[in-house]
């Protein structure tokens, strides 16, 4: 197993972190890194701690141990928005859009939140020279992700592709260095899946940002990760790249009785 330093990272770094419920431990040890400039993974079964993973990067749990850092500033105690603020930004598995906007204003949601929170009298003093920041950014956003033609739309006349899409667009507007995406696929089909890979690898050779993405569609995973963390029942089992992926046995017994997943596995390293 490749194993990556633990040192500072341009980006989000994780340090063995455990989090537990209760008496029980959904994460035990994580170690990750995901830098700027590379589409890191993160995967495993169902109920392997992924998304838990995700809510302690962000702050919506607290670890029970361990450390989480941004670019070299711990951040373990710190709130959502104030990570936020610091350049985390996040999807959920459970799209959160607000249908009574346009897809313009929700995607123009990324960057305003941050705006307000940084200096409330700024934000009402500089209203025009923001709300045209705000409509560049969103315009920028909505144009790499191919939804220009929506904006003025409501995001519950979309598709599901449509809204991940918007939602994907909120978080580039908000000008996040490190991005957190939460099984983004969830709900595509095959040809809008592939479109969307494709979006992820020219956002990050375009704007250098750093993708941490948890998802169980393997052909996304294997054809946009850089490396990727493999987690079972709460704990690191596996990093590599995605052919050290998946050729490992490891991997694969993890991977058993998921059988979907595993031939999507063994078809990547065809």
């Amino acid at each position: 197993m490749q194993l990556m330093s633990t040192v500072d990272v341009d980006g989000l770094r994780v340090d063995k972190v455990v989090v537990r419920f209760g008496g029980l431990t959904a994460v035990d040890g994580q170690t990750l890194t995901a830098p700027r400039g590379r589409i890191t993974g993160l995967i495993g079964p169902n109920g392997a701690g992924k998304t838990t993973t995700f809510n302690a990067c962000t702050g919506v749990v607290r670890p029970t141990s361990g450390r989480v850092y941004l670019f070299g500033e711990d951040i373990t105690k710190l709130p959502p928005q104030a990570r936020a603020l610091k350049g985390l930004g996040r999807t959920y598995q459970r799209m959160e859009l607000f249908d009574t906007l346009t897809v313009r204003e929700n995607v123009s949601l990324g960057k305003e939140a941050g705006m307000a929170g940084r200096n409330p009298f700024a934000h009402f003093f500089g209203r025009r020279a923001q709300a045209e920041q705000l409509r560049r950014l969103a315009d920028s956003a909505m144009e790499m992700c191919g939804i220009t033609a929506f904006a003025a739309q409501r995001p519950a006349d979309l598709s599901t592709g449509q809204r991940r899409l918007v939602e994907l667009a909120r978080c580039i507007a908000g000008e996040f260095p490190i991005m957190l995406l939460d099984e983004p696929s969830s709900g595509l089909d095959g040809g809008e899946t592939e479109e969307f890979g494709s979006i992820l690898t020219t956002l990050v050779a375009d704007r250098n940002v750093g993708i941490l993405i948890v998802e169980h569609d393997m052909s996304l995973v294997m054809s946009t990760c850089d490396y990727i963390h493999v987690l079972d029942f709460g704990k690191p089992i596996f990093e590599g790249t995605p052919s050290e992926v998946a050729n490992s046995e490891l991997v694969r017994s993890a991977y058993l009785g998921t059988q979907g997943d595993l031939e999507e596995l063994e078809a990547a390293d065809a």
